[in-house]
């Protein structure tokens, strides 16, 4: 988990316990908002790229649709033919956290073990994008620029990273959970106060396919004083691939057939309920921890536990595809899902990510300008 408190259910804590948690709470608490505080001050200041830099983040903890958006973004500002780098911190690889892992640059992709379950999955969606995973999204940026050259940045999992300045603040919210109870970990889901709402530059609130209350996450962005555009997303099921010869399977694959389904994400039961929506027949599931690292003796129980609930086929993520492929599954096919990211409306989104850098290159062209002049 990255981060120091882990979100539990409140109302499930004995008295005892939940004064037990009520100090490293608040300490908790008094450390995010100094921070945010040192930072909205100007004590603290963020580091400068030369390029653009959009970045993409949560304001809760658990999965929020955050990765697909980051897909999107890179897949389109690569398609306008801007040259497109990923800034990822890679969370569950075994490297150490500053080690620098460059993914798409002419060389075989690593294991997953040291690139990070998400970023290998975005580099294989992504192969013409960089992706440089490491805690340190300046100095990895600055790598970049000097070593391949780049026109925009996108940090993934950036809301939080205030060290590193950004032309875009891009916050996701999931629909049926936007602001987690609006309690801060570990009492409820929220990294930051709700107040961090206002950094935002655009908001992109996911799932909205699902039932959702619609006037009161507006009014709660109006309470906090969000001014920024808010845009609707959902995702939708797009393709199914065999794990391992990544071979094209039809969707209608995964319906009549008993499946066992395993995923270790944020918020697995929206892979479920997305399956389930397709009409799937799920006869077994199996959740891990987010970013769970799976061992020959986790497949072997999945398996057998798949083959006793009667399932013929098991179906996964390709975020956790990328972890299982050298695993004996006893003969049981798998099947992989993706998943994309969809817009009713994406032309303002669209708009925006372009401004943002014609405006960045305005500024530095004024500013090349303003130096030229003075030295004459």
């Amino acid at each position: 988990m990255p981060w120091p408190l882990a979100a539990i259910s409140a109302e499930t804590l004995s008295p005892a316990a939940r004064a037990a948690l009520y100090v490293p709470a608040k300490v908790y608490e008094l450390g995010v908002r100094l921070r945010m505080a040192l930072y909205e001050t100007a004590y603290l200041k963020p580091r400068q790229l030369s390029k653009p830099v959009i970045a993409v983040g949560n304001l809760t903890v658990g999965g929020t649709g955050k990765t697909p958006l980051v897909e999107y973004i890179a897949r389109y500002l690569t398609d306008e033919s801007h040259e497109t780098v990923i800034l990822t911190r890679g969370y569950g690889r075994t490297a150490t956290a500053r080690a620098r892992v460059v993914l798409n640059d002419g060389q075989p992709l690593p294991d997953w073990s040291l690139a990070g379950d998400e970023p290998l999955m975005l580099a294989r969606r992504l192969p013409d994008v960089k992706i440089i995973v490491g805690a340190d999204r300046y100095a990895n940026g600055r790598f970049a620029e000097t070593t391949y050259g780049c026109d925009v940045f996108v940090l993934d999992d950036g809301f939080q990273h205030l060290q590193l300045a950004r032309d875009l603040n891009i916050l996701v919210l999931d629909a049926t959970d936007p602001f987690g109870n609006g309690d801060l970990l570990p009492f409820g889901r929220l990294r930051e106060p709700l107040y961090a709402l206002r950094r935002a530059d655009a908001i992109v609130v996911t799932r909205t396919d699902r039932t959702f209350d619609q006037e009161h996450l507006l009014s709660v962005l109006a309470a906090c004083e969000v001014t920024a555009p808010v845009f609707f997303a959902y995702h939708d099921i797009v393709g199914v691939h065999e794990l391992g010869t990544r071979r094209a399977q039809a969707q209608r694959s995964l319906i009549g057939t008993p499946l066992g389904m395993f995923s270790a994400l944020g918020n697995p039961t929206i892979f479920e309920d997305d399956l389930a929506n397709l009409g799937a027949n799920l006869v077994f599931k199996k959740q891990f921890p987010d970013h769970h690292r799976y061992t020959a003796a986790d497949i072997a129980a999945l398996v057998a536990d798949a083959k006793a609930a009667g399932a013929q086929r098991l179906v996964t993520t390709e975020k956790d595809a990328v972890k299982v492929e050298g695993f004996d599954f006893g003969g049981l096919p798998v099947s992989v899902v993706e998943i994309k990211t969809m817009f009713d409306e994406e032309v303002g989104l669209k708009s925006l990510l372009l401004r943002t850098i014609v405006k960045k290159k305005g500024r530095l062209g004024r500013h090349a300008g303003s130096a030229g002049g003075n030295s004459r």
